[in-house]
């Protein structure tokens, strides 16, 4: 892919965190135009299944980046001692509990860093299906064909207006409010993480993300870095946050922090939904954002 912008400035090296039967994944993170990287991330690998995080904190005082690196010790290294039988959505759910616990306690035991938080992204992918988790407005994305076939709905105060029909995601992501979530981790002794089981097919990509890659342009235009590099998860990593760092100095270097992992499937899982389960889910993924609560 042949990029207009690119910009170097203040990106780490991109890191390789699986290349298996399974899948290939790679990541990377930048501080963006800020003081700190609040974000972190991490991957590992049990027998044949992968496991991702990308988590996003926020706090001062350190309490951001302490935030985001508890949650990402504690989620990886707890799925990472399970069996390989034992990771699924309810292994993720308690990971999060772990992860939201360490942080409050931290938090509770230092006042410097209470009120620290973190958003959090999972993806487990094992050889049935793939297990993601999210809590706050990090963003998980599945991509098929270079269209998006799932996404997370971000808890955030715009996203309940767009739910409610109130605005669109453009004018969510424009919105000066945008950065309000209303679920993170470490905030209080307990929080609710939105868990989905998705199928996938060999050459679908997913995309785990802070809100410094997906806030950067319009979504589709964000998805449209992902139509030349199939196959080259590690270039795709890499020409995506050179492109929104370069954006981001372009409009005066007050960008956020910027991290994604992105991760190839190599193979079709061995779950699939029938016809018209495939429909049904595919149905449900186009109108959330535009669903009213009851």
């Amino acid at each position: 892919m042949l990029l207009k912008r690119s910009n170097e400035q203040g990106l780490e090296p991109v890191v390789q965190l699986a290349v298996t039967p399974l899948c290939d994944a790679f990541g990377r993170s930048g501080i963006g135009g800020r003081n700190e990287n609040q974000d972190s991330f991490d991957g590992a690998t049990v027998g044949d299944s992968v496991i991702l995080t990308v988590c996003d904190g926020m706090g001062g005082m350190n309490g951001g980046q302490t935030a985001s690196s508890l949650a990402t010790n504690e989620i990886v290294g707890y799925l990472r001692s399970l069996p390989a039988e034992k990771l699924d959505g309810e292994a993720l759910r308690e990971a999060i509990r772990r992860a939201n616990d360490a942080i409050y306690r931290c938090a509770a035991a230092t006042p410097a860093l209470r009120g620290m938080g973190t958003t959090a992204t999972i993806a487990v992918f094992t050889p049935h299906k793939a297990y993601v988790a999210h809590v706050g407005d990090s963003r998980i994305y599945q991509l098929r064909k270079g269209r998006k076939h799932f996404r997370t709905f971000d808890h955030s105060k715009v996203f309940d207006m767009v739910s409610n029909g109130l605005m669109t995601e453009e004018q969510a992501r424009q919105s000066n409010f945008s950065n309000i979530i209303t679920r993170a981790l470490g905030i209080w002794p307990n929080v609710e993480p939105a868990i989905a089981e998705l199928p996938y097919r060999k050459g679908d990509r997913f995309l785990l993300c802070s809100d410094g890659i997906w806030n950067g342009e319009p979504e589709p235009e964000m998805l449209k870095l992902f139509t030349e590099n199939a196959g080259q998860p590690k270039a795709e990593a890499e020409q995506l946050t050179l492109y929104m760092n370069a954006l981001g100095y372009e409009r005066g270097a007050q960008h956020d922090n910027l991290t994604v992992i992105v991760a190839e499937m190599k193979q079709d899982s061995k779950e699939q939904p029938g016809f018209l389960e495939g429909l049904k889910q595919q149905f449900a993924q186009l109108s959330l954002p535009w669903k009213k609560k009851k």
